[in-house]
C-alpha cells in the first residue's frame, strides 16, 4: 500500500468525523472521543484509502481482541448483585451466543466468516503488544470488584462506540465489493449495539445518581479504554504503513486472489471516491515526487490521486537537460505542454514540440532531451499501477546517467 497523505486525509475528512450521539452526552464529551474521531486509521477508512491487505491487518486484530469478548461479558455480569441487572446484560451474551438476535451463527462465527471472505489467516497471527494492551485493560476493568469499572468499559469503551469503529469498516468491505455475509457481522453490530449501551447506561445512572465521584470514576475508565483502542489503531497503522503485516510477505499487494473468484460481481457499480482532484500538482512538491526526481536528475511531479490502472506525472527539463536513459515493462503516452526537443525510443530518434504525442513501448529504452531555449513541460501517462496491482510486476531500469 502507498503512503498516505495524513494531514490532507484528516483535513478533507475533518467535518465528516463522527460526533457522539445524544445518549453519550452525560457520559462522554467530544474532547474524550477525539483520538478515535479523528484517528488516522478511521479517516482513511472513510475517505477509501484502506486497501484489503490493510483491512486484513486491522480486522486480524480486532479479532484477537474481540475474541474475549464473552469473558469479558460474563466476568461483569458476576460482579452485578441485582437480577434485573444480570438479566439485562445476559440478553447481550445471548445475542454474541446466537441464541438471539436472528443470527444462527455465534457473533465469533460471524467475524470468523468476515475474515474468511477477505483472505485473512487468524490462525498464525498474534496480538500487537497494543492489542494486548487494550485485552488486558478491558479484562482488568470487568474482573472488578466494583461492577462500575466494568460497565464503565464496556458501555463506554466498547458498546457505545461500535457505529464509530463499524461503520467506516463497512464502508471500506463494500467499496472492494464484499457481500452481504461478510458485511453482517458488522451491520448486526451497528444495529444492536445502542439498545446494549443503552441497558448498561441505565445500571450507570443509578449506580453513579447523586455521587459525582462515582460518575467521574466511570468516564475515567471509559477514557482510558478509548485510549486503549486508540494506541492499537496506532500500532495497525503503522504495520499498514510500513508492510510489515504478520500474515502477508512485506510488498505483498492486497487485491483478489483465485481463492475469489466467486466474488465476481453481476454488475458494476460506481464508487464516488473521496479524492477527485489533485490541486497545483506542480506547485506542491511531496517527498514522493521530490525523491523521485532526484533519481532521475530532472523534475518530475507525481499526480496523487486514486488510481489502479493508470499513473500520470508531469516532467519538466531544463534547456540542454536531458533525462537519463532507461527502459521499464510499461506502456507510456507523452503529451509536450511546452517547449521542443527529441527522444531516443530504441534505434530511432523522434523529434517533437509543443502539442505533439509521443509513444513510447514496453521496454524499449529512450531518452528525452530539451534542445529549446525554454523549459519543456510535458504529462506522461503510463499503466504501471496495473503491473504493480496484478503482482508488483512494473519495472523500471535506469541504463545510463542524464547527458550533462
Amino acid at each position: 500500500m502507498t503512503q498516505i497523505d495524513v494531514d490532507n486525509v484528516i483535513e478533507r475528512s475533518h467535518d465528516r468525523a463522527t460526533r457522539p450521539a445524544p445518549i453519550w452526552s452525560e457520559w462522554l464529551e467530544a474532547d474524550d472521543l477525539q483520538s478515535l474521531t479523528e484517528h488516522r486509521l478511521l479517516v482513511a477508512l472513510r475517505a477509501g484509502e484502506i486497501d484489503l491487505r490493510g483491512l486484513r491487518i486491522l480486522l486480524v486484530q480486532h479479532h484477537l481482541y474481540s475474541r474475549h469478548f464473552t469473558r469479558y461479558l460474563t466476568a461483569l455480569i458476576s460482579r452485578l448483585s441485582s437480577f434485573d441487572d444480570v438479566r439485562s446484560l445476559t440478553e447481550n451474551l445471548l445475542e454474541e451466543l446466537g441464541v438471539e438476535g436472528g443470527s444462527e451463527l455465534t457473533h465469533a462465527e460471524l467475524l470468523q466468516r468476515s475474515l474468511r471472505s477477505i483472505g485473512a489467516e487468524t490462525h498464525k497471527a498474534t496480538p500487537l503488544p497494543q492489542t494486548n494492551a487494550l485485552i488486558e485493560t478491558m479484562l482488568r476493568h470487568c474482573r472488578s470488584v466494583d461492577p462500575l469499572d466494568g460497565l464503565a468499559a464496556l458501555g463506554l469503551g466498547a458498546e457505545s462506540i461500535v457505529p464509530l469503529l463499524y461503520s467506516p469498516i463497512a464502508d471500506a468491505l463494500t467499496a472492494q465489493g464484499f457481500d452481504d455475509d461478510t458485511l453482517e457481522f458488522f451491520r448486526l453490530h451497528i444495529a444492536e449495539d445502542e439498545g446494549h449501551a443503552l441497558a448498561i447506561f441505565a445500571i450507570l445512572e443509578r449506580l453513579t445518581s447523586n455521587r459525582p465521584s462515582a460518575h467521574a470514576r466511570a468516564r475515567s475508565v471509559g477514557r482510558e479504554v478509548i485510549d486503549r483502542r486508540a494506541e492499537m489503531f496506532d500500532a495497525i497503522w503503522n504495520e499498514i504503513q510500513s508492510g510489515a503485516a504478520a500474515d502477508e510477505p512485506a510488498g505483498t499487494i492486497g487485491r483478489s486472489s483465485s481463492a475469489d473468484f466467486w466474488r465476481v460481481p453481476p454488475k458494476l457499480s460506481a464508487q464516488a471516491h473521496e479524492r477527485l482532484r489533485h490541486a497545483s500538482v506542480i506547485a506542491e512538491q511531496d517527498s514522493g515526487s521530490s525523491r523521485f526526481s532526484d533519481e532521475r536528475n530532472h523534475k518530475v511531479h507525481i499526480v496523487d490521486l486514486p488510481t489502479h490502472t493508470i499513473s500520470m506525472t508531469i516532467g519538466r527539463l531544463d534547456p540542454s537537460q536531458s533525462t537519463r536513459m532507461h527502459r521499464h515493462n510499461y506502456e507510456t503516452v507523452i503529451y509536450v505542454i511546452a517547449g521542443q526537443g527529441f527522444s531516443r525510443i530504441g534505434s530511432r530518434v523522434v523529434d517533437w514540440k509543443a502539442g505533439d504525442a509521443v509513444y513510447v513501448p514496453v521496454w524499449a529504452a529512450h531518452q528525452h532531451v530539451n534542445t529549446g531555449a525554454i523549459e519543456c513541460v510535458y504529462v506522461a501517462c503510463e499503466n504501471a499501477p496495473l503491473l504493480q496491482n496484478l503482482g508488483s510486476i512494473a519495472l523500471r531500469e535506469e541504463l545510463a546517467p542524464a547527458a550533462e
